[in-house]
């Protein structure tokens, strides 16, 4: 006698039965049960994973309520992620470098729900860089069987030539947490990301480390503002092929501006400023000591502070001067010409949108204080990438601006 079995049936008595995520939660794990599927994605313990791969994604299985969900991911661009874009990704691209910008597309469902930029600062280049995206999905959405999947992907393509991005930029991304809620108002986070969160919220400040920044559509049907504010600045860091006087230490002995180490560079100061506060005799010319004591004392902090610039560009040789952290000037001249520059039209605001889709035209209006204003003909329906630039030639004859680049930032996001 043959049997037949008409419902396939994968599971046994052995298999635990999942539970799905209840509202509000939050997946913090990549042993949580609730992470039912991966692809593309390293588990992790403390955090969700890291990315292997363009494009990745997981499922988590929530329960439904029938009401929209607010879903906010956030991820970490850190020390880690450098290793392991250099160890999977080999093709060559226009920016060849993994500490490169990395410019990201969040897909839930099936649909583009927003972007993300992400730099990690040149300074401090071990503070890792963060960021987040915030969307919600509607009740039909979320289905009865409540899976719920979450896609990262690279814009690699279509991506306009001037928003410098890593290729496969996914690569190494850290997802930390995901958070899930019934929606209670607008969204605050994600609508604006220009590199890094800020280090704090309540400034409202948000530096374009780039050039552009990512703009992701809103709750409204209305256009969209920004203000931003223009400001000169200098680079912290001198370049690569930087070199720096040798210092000449009260004794007369050169001492070199490129130490091996920075324990050698600290010993080898101690000795020769003892040995110069040594120099004159004591009792004889207390006067006089004093004075060379105070010099080495000065010497020092000169010496400290040159050898760490040395160090510092020697290890981010491959950073370009547009991400390092800026210095801003004292005055800033931009303030008495920024309305003749909007009138002849040189200040420059670009909007281009990622992943398809129609993107409006934008305004700018000038402000007092170096400010402008962008306002969109429209309302936002896909992600778009924002560029603010002037035009370098019409600034020459701007008293003060010798040779110091323009550096935006965002100081106010929301009508």
């Amino acid at each position: 006698m043959t049997r037949t079995f008409t419902t396939p049936r994968f599971q046994t008595a052995f298999d635990p039965v999942i539970e799905p995520l209840t509202l509000p939660g939050e997946l913090r794990s990549g042993a949580a049960a609730e992470l039912t599927t991966v692809d593309q994605m390293v588990r992790g313990n403390a955090v969700i994973g890291r990315f292997i791969a363009s494009p990745a994604l997981l499922g988590v299985k929530v329960r439904p309520t029938g009401r929209p969900v607010r879903v906010t991911a956030h991820f970490r661009f850190d020390s880690m992620s450098l290793d392991w874009w250099e160890q999977r990704v080999t093709t060559p691209g226009p920016i060849r470098g993994a500490g490169a910008p990395r410019l990201l597309l969040v897909r839930a469902q099936g649909k583009t729900r927003g972007a993300a930029l992400m730099i990690r600062p040149a300074v401090d280049f071990r503070r890792a860089a963060t960021g987040v995206v915030c969307f919600d999905l509607r009740p039909e959405e979320l289905t009865a069987e409540g899976l719920f999947v979450f896609e990262m992907v690279s814009i690699d393509t279509g991506r306009p030539a001037w928003a410098p991005a890593v290729p496969a930029g996914s690569v190494g991304i850290m997802m930390d947490v995901i958070e899930f809620a019934e929606v209670e108002g607008d969204r605050e986070v994600g609508l604006v990301s220009t590199g890094t969160l800020p280090a704090d919220p309540g400034d409202g400040r948000l530096t374009l480390g780039a050039g552009y920044f990512v703009a992701n559509p809103g709750d409204r049907d209305e256009p969209r503002r920004w203000i931003a504010r223009a400001t000169l600045v200098e680079p912290v860091l001198p370049g690569p092929r930087t070199k720096f006087a040798p210092f000449v230490d009260p004794v007369g002995e050169p001492i070199e501006s490129r130490p091996s180490t920075s324990r050698d560079t600290k010993q080898r100061i101690k000795r020769r400023a003892k040995r110069a506060a040594r120099w004159v005799v004591p009792v004889a010319a207390v006067p006089v000591a004093r004075r060379v004591r105070r010099r080495a004392a000065g010497l020092e902090r000169r010496f400290l502070r040159a050898a760490k610039r040395s160090m510092s560009a020697r290890s981010m040789s491959w950073v370009s001067t547009s991400f390092l952290a800026p210095r801003v000037s004292a005055r800033n001249p931009l303030t008495d010409v920024m309305f003749d520059l909007v009138s002849r039209n040189l200040v420059q605001v670009e909007l281009a949108g990622i992943g398809g889709g129609a993107t409006p035209g934008v305004q700018v209006l000038a402000r007092v204080g170096a400010e402008i204003e962008i306002v969109t003909d429209g309302p936002l329906t896909v992600p778009a990438l924002v560029r603010l630039s002037i035009d370098p030639s019409s600034l020459r004859g701007v008293p003060g601006v010798d040779d110091k680049t323009v550096c935006w930032e965002l100081v106010e996001t929301e009508s």
